[in-house]
Order: C-alpha cells, then sequence, then structure tokens
C-alpha cells in the first residue's frame, strides 16, 4: 500500500513540538487510563485469548491512542497527528492478499481471520541473530532445505573479510548486498530459487542496506524489507528515508514493532495496547503490507513469557475481529539449538500464534544474541503449527497445551541453556542435524504428541 509520504513527512518537520521524555510520560498516563476505561486485563491463565470482546475494546483503545498521542518523530521533536478518517481509510486499503516469491515456490500470505480455513504462513531463518561469515551460508542453507517453511527471513552478517560491520558505514553496504547474494544461493542450492526472502537487508541498522539492496540481483520484488516503528510510537529519519527508499521500489515492506512489556506503555496490557496502535501507524504513515510483532518483557525479552504470548494472542484477535492485517509474531525463544527447552518454547509459541490467527516471523534462538540456531527448530515450529491447524483446537484445549509447555521452559528465564553453536548440532558438509539433536528433537516431539497434540507425520 502506497502511504502519503510526503504528507507525513510535513508533519514531522512542522508538527506540534514536545520534549520526548514528556511524550513518553503522556503516554504511559494515556495507556493507563485507556487500559482502565476499555478494560483491558491480563489473565496468566488464560494466555491464548477468547475474549471476543475485550479484543474489540483493545481495537478501539488503539485507535483512541493513536488520535491522542500521535507517532514522535525523534529528530525533529514534532508529533505526527492523525484524523480518524485517514486511520480508517489506511486499514481499510491494506492488502488482504499477497502474492510472494516467484515462480513454482510462490507462497499467499493473507490477513488472517478466524476459521477462514487458511493456515499461517511459516517464516524460517534467524531474525537479528549474529551470524559470522564462515557460517552464514550453511546456517541459512539449514532453513532453505525445509520444505515445510514458505518463506525465509536472514540472519545479520556481522563480519565481511574478517572486519566487523558497523552501524552507518561501508561495510553495511557490503554486508546486505553479500547476505542477499548468499541468501539467493541458498534456495537455489536447496532447489528452491523463487522463494521469498522476508525482511532482506537484516545486516543492516539504517537506511544505507535498504538502499543497497533494492536491486533486482540482491532484493527481488518479489521480496519484502523492514521499517521499524521505534519503541514507542516513534520514528526518525532513518526509518522514514527507509520508506522513501521503497517508495518507488516495488519490493514489499514489512514493520517492526517492539513494544516492551513493563516500559511506557506499563504492563501487558498497555504493551497490547502500543502494538495495536503501532501497527494502525505503520500501516498509515509507512504505507508497509505486513507486520512483524515483537512484543519485549523487561527482564527477559523472550516472547514466550506468558504476557509476550498474551499480548501477541489479544492483537492478532483484535485485528482478525476488527481490521485484519498479515502479521507475522516474533518467536523469539531464551534458549538455543539442541536444547529441549527451545523445542518446548517453539511449540508454545506456535499453538499461540497459529491460534490467534497470526503468521509468524520465525525463530530467534537465544533472544538472537547467539548464533546457537538451526533449521531444525524451525522445522518443529512448522509442524507444531500444521497439528494445532489441522486438529482444529479449541481456545481452552489450546490453553491448556500452552499452560503444560510453559511449565516444561520456565526455568529457562532465569538459568538460560543457551544451547549448542550451529556446527555443534549440524553436519557442516551434509547440512543435516546431528543425531544427539535429532534424537532430541524426536523425544520432544514424541512427549507433545502424548500431551495430545496430533502430529501428521
Amino acid at each position: 500500500m502506497r502511504s502519503n509520504i510526503f504528507e507525513y513527512i510535513r508533519r514531522a518537520q512542522n508538527g506540534t513540538y514536545m520534549d520526548e521524555n514528556d511524550f513518553n510520560m503522556k503516554l504511559f498516563r494515556t495507556c493507563s487510563k485507556l487500559v482502565k476505561e476499555y478494560d483491558i486485563k491480563f489473565d496468566k491463565e488464560k494466555i491464548v485469548v477468547g475474549d471476543e470482546a475485550m479484543a474489540d475494546r483493545l481495537f478501539k483503545a488503539s485507535l483512541d491512542l493513536c488520535l491522542e498521542m500521535g507517532m514522535f518523530c525523534v529528530d525533529t521533536n514534532r508529533i505526527i497527528e492523525f484524523t480518524m478518517e485517514e486511520l480508517q481509510t489506511a486499514l481499510m486499503l491494506a492488502p488482504q492478499e499477497m502474492i510472494l516469491g516467484e515462480g513454482k515456490d510462490i507462497r499467499v500470505m493473507r490477513a488472517r481471520k478466524f476459521d477462514d480455513g487458511y493456515r499461517m504462513t511459516v517464516c524460517g531463518g534467524c531474525p537479528g541473530t549474529p551470524l559470522p561469515e564462515e557460517l552464514f551460508l550453511p546456517i541459512m542453507m539449514s532453513y532453505a532445505k525445509e520444505p515445510l517453511l514458505d518463506i525465509i527471513i536472514p540472519g545479520s552478517l556481522v563480519t565481511v573479510d574478517g572486519m566487523g560491520v558497523e552501524t552507518g558505514g561501508p561495510l553495511e553496504i557490503r554486508a546486505c548486498r553479500q547476505e542477499m547474494m548468499w541468501m539467493r544461493e541458498a534456495l537455489e542450492r536447496a532447489g528452491r530459487p523463487g522463494t521469498h526472502i522476508y525482511a532482506a537487508g537484516e545486516s543492516s541498522a539504517t537506511e544505507l542496506g535498504t538502499l543497497a539492496i533494492c536491486n533486482p540481483r540482491y532484493m527481488r520484488i518479489s521480496d519484502s524489507h523492514m521499517i521499524p516503528v521505534l519503541s514507542e510510537l516513534k520514528t526518525d529519519k532513518i526509518r522514514l528515508s527507509r520508506v522513501m527508499t521503497g517508495y518507488e521500489y516495488p519490493a514489499f515492506t514489512t514493520s517492526l514493532i517492539d513494544p516492551i512489556i513493563g516500559g511506557f506503555g506499563g504492563g501487558p496490557e498497555g504493551a497490547a495496547l502500543v502494538q495495536a496502535a503501532a501497527m494502525i501507524m505503520s500501516t498509515t504513515v509507512y504505507g508497509v503490507d505486513m507486520h512483524c510483532l515483537h512484543p519485549i518483557h523487561n527482564k527477559y525479552i523472550s516472547g514466550s513469557t506468558k504476557e509476550g504470548l498474551w499480548v501477541d494472542s489479544i492483537t492478532g484477535r483484535a485485528f482478525a475481529q476488527n481490521a485484519p492485517l498479515a502479521s507475522l509474531a516474533d518467536a523469539w525463544t531464551t534458549a538455543g539449538a539442541g536444547t529441549e527447552e527451545i523445542l518446548y518454547e517453539t511449540a508454545a509459541l506456535a499453538i499461540t500464534q497459529e491460534m490467534s490467527a497470526l503468521h509468524t516471523d520465525s525463530l530467534g534462538a537465544t533472544n538472537g544474541v547467539y548464533p546457537n540456531c538451526s533449521g531444525l527448530e524451525s522445522r518443529f515450529f512448522a509442524e507444531v503449527t500444521l497439528a494445532a491447524f489441522n486438529q482444529k483446537l479449541t481456545v481452552d484445549e489450546a490453553n491448556e497445551l500452552v499452560l503444560r509447555l510453559f511449565k516444561k521452559y520456565e526455568h529457562g528465564f532465569e538459568n538460560p541453556d543457551l544451547g549448542l553453536p550451529f556446527p555443534e548440532v549440524y553436519d557442516i558438509k551434509t547440512i543435516e542435524p546431528k543425531k544427539e539433536w535429532n534424537d532430541t528433537y524426536k523425544r520432544v516431539k514424541d512427549d507433545i504428541a502424548a500431551m495430545g497434540l496430533n502430529f501428521a507425520f
């Protein structure tokens, strides 16, 4: 969708002036008021949200938050303000169906509704994870080889010719281009050359990366790139430059929204409100086609906390019922590859997201800190979502299962098992899981099957 970007740049330059601290404090007060006014309540025993009325209230509260706060531009200290008509028009015009990828590898991503008959689009990869250049290609091949993964997201290349990649420097350009060349090679070697590369340019924190890859040799028009919303409800010249960079280049775009649970929005209720408002704002200002949802627990980071799962669940339900958007929730785990915990976290995330009309933005093992990741846990995510979809779990059944899974990994928040580096869980030559990692995967899969989840195979 094309936004009226020139008008929003004008507002970022000439809008109402406000000190950033004042904006933060106003946000805290406004979220607290709206959470109370709309009776939005987090229940740690109802992680998979089935309360349709509360989801509707969250959606209405998020529109109010957009109107009361606007989007803050940190470079100018100006507020980009909105009218209700602008917000509603943007939501109405948001794409409901997108053809991602090329040729036989095309996948259709939809703005999901409940009981629409469509399963989620599963993204495989290791978003945000720093990968050294000697491991980048084999790690990404481990995802490309998994047939249940519909689309692929790169990790972040942190070295080029042995030199560290610095934000805003020349190697940021080279890293993004090299990232895309290796991604294309990984997909070609797996026999999936047309597969959609989601959030291309993961190796860049600025607009330089997007500028560097807006070329069919790197980012095809069937791929997508990412435009973050700064926490909370903020933007800057770099983010707006990313919008402008992609204004005429016809690749897809996705937002990145990172509400902080325990931040200026408040607890999980306020974080859900901020996440929903940021989805509306990025649809309006950035004109994105898709959304990446990534609520961050202020202590544990991981998306697999009860609070993080609930925030994604109620947000997914709110939009599925009121204004469907193509939304992919991050699945960041505390544990790393090679551990039982990462698989239990994966299952809890997969079931919650599938039951909340979301797609997934793949796994960030160890919260994206260490390259202790592999394609096997993404395969498991896809298998769990497929099982939940085919089994047609009720909300209560899914919630009970997620709570049981949570008990299997909650100890890891305080004492995380970071797992093992890729060469210790995969054969680096054949790009296949080593026996111990494969045995762990089978053991956990059997355990979850015994809990009542019916895997297809």
